[in-house]
C-alpha cells in the first residue's frame, strides 16, 4: 500500500511539472498573439526565465540525491556524480539566466570570423561545446539513474530534445528571412523547455524512487524488530 501510494504521488508530481510547463507556454503564446514569439524567442523573454527556473530546480533535486546518497552512506563516485550533475545544472542555469554563451561569442568569438561548419554563425562554437559536455557527462548520469525506469526513460527523451535544440542553435538566423527566425528560434526554445522538463522529471523519478526504497527498507527493519520482539514475549 505504501508503495503503491508513493507511486501515485510522484505520477501527480510529474503531471503537476508537466501541465504547468505547457499552460506557462500556451499562456507565452498566448499573450503575445498573433506575435506569438514576443514572449517565446527572446533570450531575455518570460520564457527563457521559466527555463533558468527549470534549471535551478534540475540542480536542486541532484543536490538532494547527493545528500541523501551521504545519509545512506553510498560510496564516493555516486556523492560526487551527483553532485557535480547539480553544479553542472547550475552553471546553466546562469549561462540562460545572463545569456553568458551568447555575449561570449558576440564580443570575443565572432570576430574571428571562423565557422565550424557552413551553415552556423561565425563564432558560434560555444552551444557544440556544451553538446560535447554534455554527451560526455550522459553515460556517468545514465548510471546515477540506476534506480527506475522511469528515470532513464525521461533521461532519453531529454537528450534526443537537447540534440534536436542543439542542432536548431547552429543554424545562421540571420541568414533567414524575418518570418522564419522567429519561427525557428520559438521552435528552438520550445524544445529546449520540454528538454529541460524531462531533465526534471528524471531527477524527480530518481528521487522518488530512492524516497521509496528507503522506505520500504525502513518498514522491513520495523517488521523485523517486531517479530523479534514477539519472539522475546512467547519466550
Amino acid at each position: 500500500m505504501g508503495q503503491e501510494s508513493g507511486r501515485q504521488a510522484e505520477r501527480l508530481l510529474l503531471f503537476a511539472v508537466w501541465a504547468g510547463t505547457a499552460v506557462f507556454g500556451i499562456a507565452m503564446v498566448a499573450a503575445g498573439w498573433p506575435q506569438y514569439w514576443r514572449y517565446v524567442a527572446s533570450e531575455t523573454a518570460p520564457l527563457a526565465w521559466f527555463e533558468t527556473v527549470l534549471l535551478v530546480l534540475i540542480s536542486f533535486i541532484a543536490a538532494l540525491m547527493a545528500f541523501v546518497r551521504v545519509l545512506t552512506g553510498n560510496c564516493r563516485r555516486v556523492i560526487w556524480g551527483w553532485t557535480a550533475v547539480a553544479g553542472g545544472f547550475i552553471a546553466l542555469a546562469l549561462d540562460e539566466r545572463f545569456a553568458l554563451h551568447e555575449r561570449i561569442r558576440d564580443r570575443l568569438l565572432k570576430p574571428t570570423g571562423i565557422r565550424l561548419l557552413p551553415w552556423m554563425e561565425a563564432g558560434d562554437w560555444i552551444i557544440p561545446i556544451y553538446t560535447l559536455c554534455g554527451l560526455a557527462a550522459a553515460w556517468g548520469i545514465w548510471r546515477l539513474l540506476d534506480i527506475g525506469k522511469a528515470a532513464r526513460t525521461f533521461f532519453i527523451a531529454a537528450l534526443l530534445l537537447s540534440a534536436c535544440a542543439a542542432g536548431m542553435d547552429t543554424i545562421d538566423v540571420r541568414s533567414l528571412d524575418q518570418g522564419m527566425e522567429r519561427l525557428l528560434q520559438s521552435i528552438e526554445e520550445g524544445l529546449e523547455t520540454a528538454a529541460m522538463t524531462c531533465f526534471l522529471s528524471a531527477f524527480l523519478s530518481a528521487f522518488t524512487a530512492t524516497l521509496r526504497s528507503l522506505a520500504s527498507g525502513a518498514a522491513q527493519v520495523r517488521d523485523a524488530d517486531r517479530q523479534e520482539e514477539r519472539r522475546s514475549d512467547m519466550l
